[in-house]
């Protein structure tokens, strides 16, 4: 079974929040609500999917979720397919999902895999958050302030390769994120680790220098959520966690 956690942003304090966890097992789905959504005052569950101590299992993607996957019969299927690092041939409405995080303009929802601590290891594979947000504005990255411009940062995403090693450095007086973590290569920011990972990560790096591998680069011009795909596996530091509080954790199953 594959598992992705669906993160939902709060609309009026902005935080991005593990609502449900989604699986495949064959050709059979399965959604359940996770303890973070039923901590959340007033939440209103997504549509469809009515109830967060129901279990759901099909064969069909949830409509809530299927709108995020692109059919084969567009013109544009094969571009877009490409773009996820897919095989158009093979690109499942899952492996679609799996590979965009999901994310839709003006959307609240996004998906990422489910991060694991596994043979002492912590592991997690994520898209890099916030791309187009990091030029011009002065950054204190490990206590030295760092600024760069678009054509610095779009230089140093272009000289990426899959392979290539980026460092994960804590960004202080972050005014939304506490735990903000950048992700740098030789120095210059090039985007941040999801805020759902962020504490965690930030745990990681408390231990001892902290790096990810990149998986995939998105051609220049490419949305810029689907730029940089990384993967974090290292030694995970005695007791280490990645849902500490056990928000994650279905309320049901």
């Amino acid at each position: 079974m594959q598992d992705l956690l669906v993160l939902w942003q709060h609309p009026a304090t902005r935080e991005i929040i593990p609502i449900g966890r989604f699986a495949r097992l064959g050709s059979t789905y399965r959604f359940v609500y996770t303890r973070a959504a039923a901590a959340i005052e007033g939440f209103r569950p997504l549509p469809g999917l009515n109830d967060l101590t129901v279990e759901y299992v099909s064969e069909n993607i949830p409509l809530a979720f299927a709108q995020r996957v692109m059919e084969p019969d567009r013109p544009d299927f094969s571009s877009y397919a490409r773009t996820l690092g897919l095989d158009p041939a093979r690109a499942t409405p899952w492996e679609q999902i799996v590979s965009s995080g999901g994310a839709r303009a003006g959307d609240t929802l996004q998906f990422m895999q489910v991060p694991v601590v596994s043979s002492g290891r912590a592991i997690a594979r994520f898209l890099a958050n916030g791309v187009r947000h990091i030029p011009e504005v002065e950054r204190n990255i490990s206590g030295r302030l760092v600024a760069v411009s678009l054509a610095q940062q779009e230089s140093a995403l272009r000289r990426l390769r899959a392979g290539h090693v980026l460092t994960l450095e804590e960004e202080h007086s972050n005014p939304t994120d506490k735990f903000a973590t950048l992700v740098t290569s030789d120095g210059v920011p090039v985007g941040w680790v999801p805020r759902a990972l962020s504490a965690s990560v930030r745990e990681l790096i408390e231990a001892g220098p902290t790096f990810v591998t990149v998986v995939r680069v998105g051609e220049p011009g490419s949305p810029a959520h689907l730029r940089l795909v990384l993967e974090l596996d290292m030694t995970a530091p005695e007791g280490f966690e990645f849902d500490r509080a056990g928000a994650w954790e279905p309320i049901v199953g």
